[in-house]
């Protein structure tokens, strides 16, 4: 099944306030601090727990002064939604879904954090409608499984959903199809036995007949006995 979209795609998660983006970068640039854009081959979790987390960053910022610990709060807020998303698109597509990349900019405390991210997902049809079907109805599910999902991960939604249709659609001809071969096998079945299951009743029937025939014969060759009187 062809798709406008490639075998393998991708669910992009940028920074969803294009104001705040801005402000980031343009903070941590004034600080020294670029943004990085890397290939984490790595599980989209973190690595740390949600309890350990919020503790550490809680150290990290009381030792900033508070306009670095205002951008350093936006920072680590902003890791955990990025890694939040990506981890729900792989936790909902399962084997179809890959470990992904994130974007990262480092904080005030010489920390990365993902600001942005991605994953990737293999959306080629399957060997049967039927798998295919399966298939795009967990690529639709994974893309708009997380809380907030971008506009990229709507286009694959939708994408999905037009792969899923149409599989819908060879499903349900190759049914059409079956029936109609199943009711042309009983057509020809019903006339094979109409065929033959008269002769039997002709055969029958031309044995009444010559009965018939030999008994008219037999009483019209004796002469009734009224007439011999006569």
């Amino acid at each position: 099944m062809d798709l406008s979209i490639a075998s393998v795609n991708a669910f992009s998660h940028g920074m969803s306030a294009q104001g705040r983006t801005s402000g980031q970068t343009d903070a941590s640039r004034a600080a020294g601090q670029p943004i990085t854009s890397d290939t984490d081959s790595r599980d989209t979790s973190a690595s740390e727990t949600l309890t350990e987390r919020p503790a550490r960053e809680t150290q990290q910022t009381s030792r900033l002064p508070p306009e670095e610990q205002k951008q350093l709060a936006e920072l680590q807020q902003r890791d955990r939604e990025v890694k939040a998303h990506e981890l729900a698109h792989k936790s909902a597509g399962g084997r179809y879904v890959t470990s992904g990349s994130f974007t990262y900019q480092t904080g005030p405390d010489g920390r990365r954090y993902a600001i942005g991210g991605e994953v990737t997902i293999d959306s080629s049809a399957g060997s049967t409608p039927e798998e295919t079907l399966r298939k795009a109805e967990m690529i639709r599910r994974a893309a708009l499984a997380p809380a907030d999902p971008s506009p990229q991960d709507h286009r694959v939604a939708s994408q999905a959903a037009m792969m899923a249709a149409e599989a819908r659609g060879e499903i349900s001809a190759e049914q059409r199809q079956a029936l109609q071969q199943q009711r042309e096998g009983r057509e020809t079945q019903q006339g094979e036995e109409s065929e033959s299951e008269p002769a039997i009743p002709r055969l029958n029937q031309r044995a009444v007949d010559s009965f018939t025939a030999v008994a008219v014969t037999s009483l019209q060759s004796q002469p009734d006995p009224i007439d011999e009187i006569v």
